[in-house]
Order: C-alpha cells, then structure tokens, then sequence
C-alpha cells in the first residue's frame, strides 16, 4: 500500500462516521450501505455511486465508470476476514436495495484456504 492510503476497513469505519453518504449508517457494530442497481429508475451517481466513487478516489481507480467502482468495493470487502455480510438482513431488491454488514473486531477472524474460521465473535 501507498504511504498515508487506508486500508479499506478503517477507510470504511471513517466514511461512516463522517455521515457524508445518504443511506450509509451504522446499527451498533452492524453497517448499513445502499446497493440500488443503477438500472433502477432514479438511480443517480451523486446519491447513489458516492461511497463507491470516493473508494475508488482512495484507490487511485478512479477512472469514471460507477460499474467498475461499486464491483471493485464488493471485491475489496468480500475479501475482509473480519467483515462479513448479514445476507439475512440485506435487501438485494428494489428501488431502496440495501446491503447490511458486521464488523468483527479486530483481529478475530482468519483466512485460511478460502475459508473464515470465527475465533471471537462477542459483538
């Protein structure tokens, strides 16, 4: 990584503090992130794309295409061992599609051979 560049985790625990994306909120140690397809009708980059364009930014991927920065965000969290998604609680649908995810705390989960194995998860 760049000198200064944040991992996403911290990155993402930043952005959600900040309370600058409609939408993106926490629910205790539980986050919450719009996921509206952008085929929907009144999808709109500037409400919709904002999280996943200032990753990109971050990344220095920034080139202007939303597509790429919403799969290169989902690729990049998907590969988090101590983020994991609450499929349960995600809505994958609809004018208002939402995806729901838990932060584990630090350093309780690990990646062996593609599989997560929880030691700690007192969240």
């Amino acid at each position: 990584l760049p000198q200064g560049r944040l991992r996403l985790r911290a990155w993402l625990e930043k952005q959600i503090h900040s309370g600058d994306y409609p939408g993106v909120r926490w629910l205790d140690r539980i986050f919450q992130i719009p996921w509206k397809h952008a085929a929907r009708h009144g999808w709109s980059i500037d409400r919709d794309a904002t999280l996943f364009r200032s990753w990109a930014i971050h990344t220095g991927k920034d080139k202007p295409d939303p597509k790429t920065w919403k799969a290169n965000f989902r690729c990049a969290l998907n590969s988090l061992s101590d983020i994991c998604e609450l499929r349960e609680h995600s809505k994958k649908k609809g004018t208002n599609a939402y995806r729901v995810y838990r932060m584990l705390p630090n350093k309780t989960a690990k990646r062996k051979r593609g599989t997560i194995y929880i030691i700690n998860n007192h969240v």
